[in-house]
């Protein structure tokens, strides 16, 4: 169906930014913003029909722009944690801003791709309307080598499924592992402890007291960190950082298509999300911060505590640059990086 647009309001800056509508004929429907390319509200169908919105976020822009835990935005170039905030590319040495406990950096920060506009353009492939967000990130800009061209295509299929589409180039050697950090609650409303996850993955990265990854993996453990077979979060005896804030690596790795990687699954509802991928990892996250420094209020005034929603943010090793023996998330001239992700919903 025809991908529309409205105007969502302007920024500090005085520019503009709007909102984009995509809808298929079974019901589903996204809405996003070429700021940040945040997925703003994402309705799914239950096994009655009745439609929720899925996907924690804000009422408006200027809630946005005020400040949230990168709520359905596009992380990168590189989302997740930099080991001290610091990486070596051809013998050069790159300091970042050490915006997590002053020790990592998170998302690239300052100003990463959940912060930038992008521009925003409809095309038409394959007999479908897509929304195709492209950004021009330049050499230096957070501490990152390179001019880096990114575009990020979002199409809204008929089998219920959102794709996301990453392609990028660069005219030097800079790390480069983006994803979509949205927040998922099948059952649109409380926290996720009844959702049953399964994560085909067996092994898990290691952290250190700072949240550092060590550059180790080990095995998931029974009764922990082990998703294989799905598990519902309010059997864990405990929710934290080692099984609920963890990278994980695929058991397929990196793929030419996309294979599915987690399952997550909602009784009351019947709704079912499958992610699909060809990244090589994913990074589960039950919003165990959520509401931590101050409430995060929501839309509709609705205040996200802790276990409000979940993460799957597919992507390779986040710290490849220090530990490329974990993965190889680094892009280099010449080369142009390719990736599929997809959120496909059942009831």
């Amino acid at each position: 169906m025809p991908v529309t647009c409205k105007s969502y309001g302007t920024l500090p800056t005085g520019e503009p930014v709007s909102l984009y509508q995509l809808s298929n004929g079974k019901g589903l429907s996204a809405e996003i913003t070429n700021y940040g390319g945040i997925l703003v509200s994402l309705h799914a169908p239950d096994r009655d029909g009745h439609l929720d919105d899925v996907v924690l976020g804000k009422d408006s822009l200027d809630a946005y722009v005020q400040g949230h835990p990168c709520f359905g935005s596009i992380c990168g170039r590189v989302a997740g944690r930099i080991g001290g905030a610091r990486f070596e590319i051809g013998g050069r040495e790159y300091t970042l801003e050490a915006n997590e406990r002053g020790v990592n950096n998170l998302h690239s920060a300052p100003k990463g791709f959940h912060l930038q506009l992008w521009d925003a353009a409809v095309v038409r492939e394959n007999g479908m309307d897509r929304l195709r967000l492209s950004l021009i990130d330049p050499d230096g800009r957070n501490g990152f080598p390179g001019n880096l061209h990114c575009t990020v295509t979002y199409t809204l299929r008929e089998d219920n499924c959102l794709e996301i589409n990453y392609t990028a180039e660069t005219d030097q050697s800079t790390p480069f592992n983006p994803t979509n950090h949205s927040y998922f609650n099948l059952k649109g409303s409380g926290d996720v402890l009844g959702h049953e996850v399964q994560i085909l993955a067996d092994k898990t990265a290691l952290v250190d007291a700072n949240g550092s990854l060590t550059g180790q993996s080990a095995p998931v453990l029974a009764g922990y960190n082990d998703y294989r077979d799905g598990v519902r979060l309010d059997t864990r005896d405990i929710l934290e950082r080692g099984n609920a804030d963890a990278h994980f690596f695929l058991n397929k790795g990196r793929t030419a298509q996309p294979e599915l990687a987690a399952v997550v699954k909602e009784a009351t509802t019947g709704r079912i999300l499958q992610v699909l991928t060809t990244e090589p990892g994913v990074q589960f996250y039950a919003g165990l911060c959520l509401s931590e420094d101050g409430a995060e209020i929501g839309k509709g005034g609705r205040v996200h505590g802790p276990l409000a929603g979940l993460c799957l943010e597919t992507q390779d090793y986040p710290d490849s640059v220090n530990f490329p023996e974990m993965g190889g998330a680094i892009l280099r001239p010449g080369a142009i990086f390719r990736s599929t992700t997809c959120f496909r919903f059942e009831a």
